[in-house]
C-alpha cells in the first residue's frame, strides 16, 4: 500500500466515479455533494459519467480543489482545502433557473470512501431554544477515533442513515418536504440546505472543534494547467489500495472495473507529477506502472479490473520517465525505488529482443504473444494496440504473423526509444554500482540497434526514417516516430536537417498551424479525422520536442512549443484538456474519440516550460 505520510493531506477527491467529493483516504470518511432540482424532478451526486462538471484549480496533493457543477440549470462551485486530517470546505450557488426554495443541495457526512471503510455517525445537536440559532455537530466515530464535522449556517434538516442512497427517491418520489424515519445512529449523515442560503462554509476535524476552522476557502489564484490536470485526475485504487494517477476518470468505473493502468500513460503521469513538482505522487505512479510487470519479464500493456493485456506491452517510455523524476529531484541515487525499477526495466529492455525480432534480423517488430486472455490476443489488432498507436495508417500494409506472434514491418518509432531506453538505463546500472558488464552489455546493444536504424530504416529517395516492410520495402504512410530517432541521438546530420526541413516543418506533411499531425496532412488517412488518424497527440509532440532540443533545434523546437501551447489554450479556455486534437481544425471535440480530460494533454502546456530548461539528453549518446 503506498504511504501518504509525504502527501500533505490525507484528504482528496480520491474517488474516482464522484470528483464532488472529499475523500480521508486512510480512514474512508468521506463529504460528499448532491443536488436536487424541483422544476426537473431530477436529483445528482454528479457521477463523472454525468457531465456537467468544470474541473478548477487543484493542487496535486489534495490541498485545494474547486469544481463547478451544474444540474438542471443550476451552477454549483465546490471547494475543498485540506491540511493534515483537516478539512475546510464550502458550496456556493453561482446560477439558478428556478425559485432559490426549490433547488436544494445535500452534504453527505460518512463512512463511504471505500467498501471496508467502517464507522458509525450520530448527529449532536444543541440543547433548547440553541437548537434554532446554532449548527448541529456531526460525529463520526471509527476505528481509529471519531471526527467532528459542522457548517456555518444551520441546514434545513439533517438526518441520519444507514444508506444515503435512498436520499435520490425521497427527493425524486416524495419531493423537498419529505422527512426521513429518525435514526439515532448509522453510516451517514445527510445536511439539507436551499439555494436561499446561497453560500454554506463547512470543516471537519478530529483534533480541533470543526467550528473553529470555518472560513473562506483559498485555492490557488495562478492558472497552471499540468497541476490542475494531475490533481482532478488523482484517484484511489481501492483494490490495489494505492494512489496513482488515471488517464480519464470516465474510463475507470465502469469500463475498467474500478482501476486501470495503461503502461505508457502511467509513465506520462509520473512525468507530469514530477514536473508539477510533487514527487511523491510521480513516485506513486512510477510504482503503479512498474507493478504491470510480466513474470516473462515485459511490462503489460494494461492491468485493470477488467482485462490484463499480459501478451503486449506498450512503446518502452518506462526508463524516460524514471530518469525524468530522477533529473526533476524525485528519486535520489539510494532511492528504493530506483532500486526496484532497475531490474524491472532491465529485463523489459531484453525481452523485447527475445520475442519481438520476428525475421531474426535485429529490428524489432510490434507484436502479441500467446498469452493470457486479454482481448484481442494474438491478433493484428493486439499488435497494433502494443504501438498504442492503434489504428495508425503505417500499420496498413501489415500482417499479422501467427508463427513470430509479430507484425511484419520493423517499426521506426519502437526501436528508436529501445536505444534511448537501454543508454538511460545503463546509466541507472553505473548509479546503482552494478556490474560494469551490466552497463556495458546495454550500451552495446543500443550501439548496434542505433546503427541499424540508422542505416537500415532511413529512406534515402523520401528523406525520412520510416517503417520497413520485411519485403525490403518501406511503408508508405509516415508519423511522427519517424522523429524519435532525433530523441535516441540515432540520426546524422544530415539525416535530422531533412527531418527537419523536409518533413517536421513542411506545411504539406507535419507543419502548420496544429504540429504534430498523427498522420501527414498530404497522407489520405489524414481526412478520417480517427484517433491516430488526422488527429495531434500530446504524446507524439513530446516525444518529437526532446529530438528537436537534444539536435540543438531550439528555434524548431521553440515553435513546436509554442503551437502545443495554442492547441492546448483552446480548449483550456472551456477547462477541457482533449486526448487528442484535430491536426486540421484543433479541435478537440470535433471528433467522438477524444475524451475532454485526459491526463496526457497537460504535456501540451508543459513544453512551454521544457522549453526554457538545458538539452535533457544529449549526455546518452548510443554512438
Amino acid at each position: 500500500m503506498t504511504s501518504s505520510s509525504n502527501w500533505g493531506t490525507n484528504w482528496g477527491t480520491y474517488d474516482v466515479d464522484h470528483p464532488a467529493a472529499a475523500v480521508h483516504i486512510s480512514t474512508g470518511l468521506a463529504v460528499r455533494l448532491g443536488v436536487f432540482s424541483t422544476r426537473a424532478g431530477r436529483y445528482t451526486d454528479f457521477p463523472v459519467e454525468g457531465g456537467g462538471l468544470t474541473y478548477g484549480a487543484h493542487s496535486t496533493d489534495g490541498s485545494f480543489a474547486e469544481l463547478v457543477c451544474e444540474h438542471a440549470g443550476a451552477a454549483i462551485r465546490l471547494r475543498l482545502a485540506g491540511s493534515g486530517d483537516d478539512l475546510t470546505g464550502e458550496v456556493e450557488v453561482l446560477r439558478l433557473t428556478e425559485w432559490a426554495l426549490r433547488t436544494w443541495f445535500i452534504l453527505d457526512v460518512g463512512w463511504t470512501a471505500t467498501p471496508d471503510a467502517t464507522g458509525s455517525v450520530r448527529v449532536d445537536v444543541p440543547p433548547a431554544e440553541r437548537r434554532y440559532v446554532e449548527p448541529p455537530v456531526v460525529v463520526a466515530d471509527g476505528p481509529t477515533g471519531g471526527w467532528r464535522m459542522t457548517t456555518d449556517v444551520r441546514p434545513v434538516s439533517v438526518d441520519v442513515y444507514a444508506d444515503a442512497s435512498h436520499v435520490r427517491s425521497e427527493f425524486e418520489d416524495y419531493g423537498y418536504y419529505f422527512r426521513p424515519p429518525p435514526w439515532e445512529s448509522g453510516r451517514s449523515a445527510v445536511l439539507r440546505f436551499t439555494a436561499v442560503t446561497p453560500l454554506v462554509r463547512f470543516a471537519v476535524s478530529r483534533t480541533a472543534h470543526p467550528a473553529r476552522l470555518l472560513g473562506p476557502v483559498i485555492v490557488a489564484a495562478e492558472d497552471d494547467p499540468v497541476r490542475d490536470i494531475v490533481g482532478w485526475n488523482t484517484v484511489w485504487d481501492p483494490v490495489n489500495r494505492r494512489r496513482y494517477t488515471v488517464s480519464t476518470r470516465a474510463w475507470v468505473g465502469r469500463k475498467f472495473g474500478g482501476w486501470g493502468v495503461w503502461q505508457i500513460d502511467g509513465f506520462v503521469h509520473a512525468v507530469l507529477a514530477a514536473y508539477a513538482g510533487d514527487h511523491a505522487l510521480a513516485a506513486d505512479n512510477l510504482e503503479a506502472t512498474l507493478g504491470n510487470a510480466t513474470g516473462e519479464g515485459r511490462l503489460a500493456a494494461l492491468y485493470s479490473g477488467r482485462t490484463r493485456w499480459v501478451d503486449r506491452s506498450h512503446p518502452p517510455i518506462g526508463a524516460l520517465a524514471t530518469w525524468t523524476v530522477w533529473r526533476t529531484g524525485g528519486v535520489g541515487r539510494s532511492s528504493p525505488l530506483l532500486a526496484t525499477a532497475y531490474p524491472l526495466l532491465h529485463r523489459a529492455f531484453w525481452h523485447w529482443f527475445a520475442v519481438r525480432d520476428g525475421n531474426r534480423n535485429g529490428l524489432l517488430e510490434y507484436g502479441s504473444s500467446p498469452v493470457g486472455d486479454g482481448h484481442f490476443v494474438h491478433t493484428k489488432l493486439a499488435a497494433m494496440d502494443e504501438s498504442a498507436m492503434d489504428n495508425s495508417p503505417m500499420h496498413d500494409e501489415a500482417s499479422f504473423r501467427d508463427d513470430t506472434h509479430s507484425l511484419d514491418v520493423e517499426d521506426v518509432g519502437l526501436n528508436s526509444l529501445l536505444v534511448l531506453e537501454g543508454m538511460l538505463i545503463a546509466t541507472f546500472a553505473d548509479r546503482l554500482e552494478r556490474p560494469p558488464a551490466e552497463a556495458a552489455a546495454l550500451r552495446a546493444r543500443c550501439a548496434v540497434l542505433a546503427g541499424g536504424v540508422r542505416r537500415d530504416l532511413w529512406d534515402r529517395d523520401r528523406e525520412v526514417f520510416a517503417n520497413r516492410r520485411w519485403d525490403g520495402n518501406f511503408v508508405r504512410s509516415v508519423t511522427p516516430t519517424s522523429f524519435f530517432p532525433l530523441a535516441a541521438g540515432i540520426a546524422t546530420a544530415e539525416q535530422a536537417d531533412a527531418l527537419v526541413r523536409r518533413w517536421l516543418t513542411e506545411p504539406a506533411r507535419f507543419g502548420g498551424e496544429w504540429p504534430v499531425g498523427a498522420t501527414t496532412h498530404d497522407d489520405a488517412a489524414s481526412a478520417d479525422n480517427t484517433y491516430w488518424r488526422g488527429r495531434v497527440w500530446p504524446l507524439l509532440n513530446w516525444l518529437t520536442f526532446l529530438g528537436l532540443r537534444r539536435y540543438g533545434y531550439d528555434e524548431q523546437a521553440g515553435w513546436l512549443a509554442d503551437r502545443s501551447g495554442a492547441l492546448f489554450d483552446r480548449g483550456w479556455a472551456h477547462r477541457q484538456a482533449w486526448e487528442n486534437y484535430g491536426q486540421r481544425s484543433g479541435e478537440g471535440g470535433d471528433s467522438p474519440d477524444a475524451d475532454p480530460f485526459y491526463t496526457w494533454s497537460a504535456l501540451l502546456p508543459l513544453l512551454r516550460r521544457l522549453s526554457d530548461l538545458g538539452d535533457e539528453l544529449a549526455e546518452f549518446d548510443p554512438g
